[in-house]
């Protein structure tokens, strides 16, 4: 992560780290989710919080971690760094954290496999720590908390993480079909999981079709401005879980840094020049992601049987994405 402008890095301040299971492990889940929200601990949850309540014993330069949830298959944790000056970055203070957490979880696993073949051999065998693979995936997602009110809401997403995991298990079908909700005192028309709305982050995105005449150096711009399609993927590749792109998501551009985002697990708002009628449907890809509480698609505009007019969209793609820039936390934007 780079230097963020006018930020005072000799003073405490917070991360809110994801880290995840990884893709295709063989691994126990390490919580479960009761039908009311609540977290139902097991031997591995319980490794996990020993391991998190201990953690600043040994890495001083973080505070005592208090906010966090372990969930089936993820951990979402804000740390708190103390001395940002000291040589130890974040990024070094989370692998050792993975390292602890696989520690426990095999410490349990192994326990577990020789109870269930006590004679050893094949499953029971308990693997030196070197040569068990990490049932965690490489790359973690981290938040800084740069804004007023972001610590609250990091906050809150966390300890309402349960609760939206049970919703979205008891009633996919909600997500799936269109309908009217009210936002900030507004009418929309909306299909998919509208909490995307309260996330801590919400990114706005735009990707320009060309280069703009008389652009300059990108060194010149100011936060968040990108050239190039890799540069923008790259950042919206840090859009991971508690956060969504928002977007129409129409030029090619900010196609490639959406899919960015729906690979590091983050979720997708997309802006629609038209409402949905009560029968309408994205494609079967966006359903499903719909469905998981990933992906929500947003209009201010009713729906229409006419098709729109050249003049119509384009003032309608401006005006969403003054909507967009309007009810981001920040946001990127890039030429190719």
């Amino acid at each position: 992560m780079g230097r963020l402008p006018g930020f005072d890095y000799k003073r405490p301040f917070f991360y809110m780290v994801t880290v995840k299971r990884r893709d295709g492990a063989a691994a126990a889940p390490f919580s479960a989710i009761a039908a009311d929200g609540r977290i139902v601990a097991s031997a591995i949850t319980e490794a996990f919080l020993r391991v998190i309540e201990a953690f600043h014993e040994k890495w001083y330069c973080i505070e005592p971690i208090r906010y966090f949830v372990i969930m089936p298959d993820h951990l979402h944790l804000i740390i708190k760094v103390r001395e940002i000056e000291k040589r130890v970055s974040l990024a070094v203070v989370v692998r050792q954290l993975i390292k602890a957490l696989d520690r426990a979880y095999w410490a349990v696993a192994g326990a577990e496999r020789l109870l269930q073949n006590p004679a050893g051999g094949g499953s029971g065998v308990v693997l030196h720590d070197s040569l068990r693979e990490s049932i965690f995936a490489f790359d973690w997602h981290d938040w800084i908390v740069k804004k007023g009110g972001q610590l609250a809401a990091f906050r809150k997403y966390i300890a309402e993480n349960g609760t939206r995991a049970a919703r979205r298990r008891a009633a996919r079908q909600f997500f799936t079909r269109a309908r009217e909700i009210a936002f900030q005192g507004m009418r929309y028309w909306a299909y998919g999981n509208e909490a995307l709305l309260e996330l801590p982050v919400i990114v706005a995105i735009k990707g320009h079709r060309r280069p703009l005449a008389g652009l300059v150096a990108p060194e010149a711009h100011p936060q968040g401005h990108l050239r190039g399609s890799e540069a923008l993927c790259a950042a919206a590749s840090r859009i991971g879980p508690g956060g969504a792109g928002l977007s129409t998501f129409l030029s090619p551009l900010e196609k490639e840094a959406g899919n960015e985002i729906i690979k590091a697990g983050g979720a997708l708002i997309i802006l629609s020049m038209e409402g949905f009628a009560p029968r309408w449907h994205p494609s079967e890809k966006q359903e499903r992601l719909c469905a998981a509480g990933r992906m929500l698609y947003l209009s201010p505009y009713e729906p229409r049987a006419a098709k729109l007019t050249r003049q119509e969209m384009h003032v309608r793609a401006h005006e969403l994405v003054d909507w967009a820039l309007a009810h981001s936390h920040e946001h990127l934007e890039a030429w190719p």
